[in-house]
């Protein structure tokens, strides 16, 4: 279980095996045997002892900004496990590894706006049934390159940005937005970048559970502070986890004005409003499905590909097959 600090001034302590969780209203407390993150998205006082014993339990303690994004992070002393797939991590991008990587997470991205828009479409009459088309038409152009990964990147992104295109044309039509854009202050994009912000958590936590750098990618460009490998896997899962949660969410119109305000001239999700993203994304995290013939949460199966990015590195598996989600 996650458990979501958003109160402030809670206080985060440790009884026994227990984390003990106290507000100024109540008190309640959870077995660490049960608990897998500790999420503190408002500010509070975390214990040595609670600290402690999260390590020891290796649970995630991470710090969220008002937009979701993990601004911290709190790590065992020794991560076990790491040295010889973050060389082969490097290595990869510069051989045939880092090709087959690197085209996967754009498949896997294209793929599942088309199978998402598909689902949609069908729920309305087919209203998509031309751009569907469209995209049907031109979804195995990734097959068709290959060169090393700076020469096959702007191709790459040019095939992605036409998928975007399409893809959020088509949701213009049954959502109140113009355009995707991180900056916009429409209610849609705003919703979407707080839902992609907790998804990036997940990721984050994927990569450095299974070993993997999120510092180093492949698709994107390295620059300072910028966690490529995590913005690279979060390709795979966008439409599935947020995209999905977040169209729920506005189509059956659950957020009106109070879930939302204005704090030094930014519009954005109030307190309220962020609660209700943060429970639609953690729904659809925890959902299951059949994966690899097993039935395993939308959380487990990131996991697992993180896992399987690293066998593929390591040489334990042949090929790396990229997350696509058919409705």
């Amino acid at each position: 279980m996650q458990i979501v600090i958003d109160k402030f001034g809670t206080f985060i302590g440790k009884i026994e095996n227990r984390f003990q969780i106290k507000t100024k209203d109540k008190k309640e407390e959870y077995s660490a045997d049960n608990v897998s993150q500790i999420l503190i998205a408002s500010p509070c006082s975390v214990s040595a002892g609670a600290v402690k014993l999260a390590m020891e339990k290796e649970i995630d303690i991470v710090y969220t900004n008002y937009f979701g994004t993990p601004y911290a992070r709190i790590y065992p002393c020794k991560l076990g496990g790491t040295t010889l797939t973050r060389r082969r991590q490097l290595e990869a991008y510069y051989s045939d590894k880092g090709q087959i990587l690197v085209k996967n997470f754009i498949r896997a991205k294209t793929r599942n706006q088309l199978y998402l828009l598909k689902s949609l479409s069908k729920e309305r009459n087919n209203l998509f049934s031309a751009e569907i088309k469209e995209l049907e038409l031109n979804k195995n152009n990734i097959d068709n390159l290959s060169g090393k990964i700076d020469d096959l990147r702007q191709e790459l992104l040019g095939i992605e940005g036409y998928f975007a295109s399409k893809y959020f044309e088509c949701l213009t039509k049954i959502i109140p937005f113009e355009i995707r854009d991180r900056k916009s202050e429409d209610e849609f994009n705003i919703m979407l970048n707080y839902g992609y912000g907790i998804l990036y958590n997940e990721i984050e936590r994927a990569c450095i559970i299974s070993g993997l750098d999120p510092y180093l990618g492949f698709l994107h460009t390295d620059r300072y502070g910028k966690p490529c490998m995590t913005l690279d896997l979060i390709e795979e899962f966008r439409q599935p986890i947020v995209d999905r949660a977040i169209i729920t969410l506005v189509s059956q119109k659950q957020l009106d004005d109070k879930h939302f305000e204005n704090v030094e001239d930014r519009y954005m999700l109030s307190k309220s409003g962020r609660k209700k993203v943060l429970e639609a994304v953690l729904g659809r995290l925890t959902k299951k499905i059949k994966f690899n013939n097993k039935k395993l949460t939308f959380k487990q199966v990131i996991l697992e590909q993180a896992r399987n990015i690293v066998r593929f590195l390591l040489d334990q598996t042949k090929s790396y097959e990229p997350f696509i989600y058919r409705w």
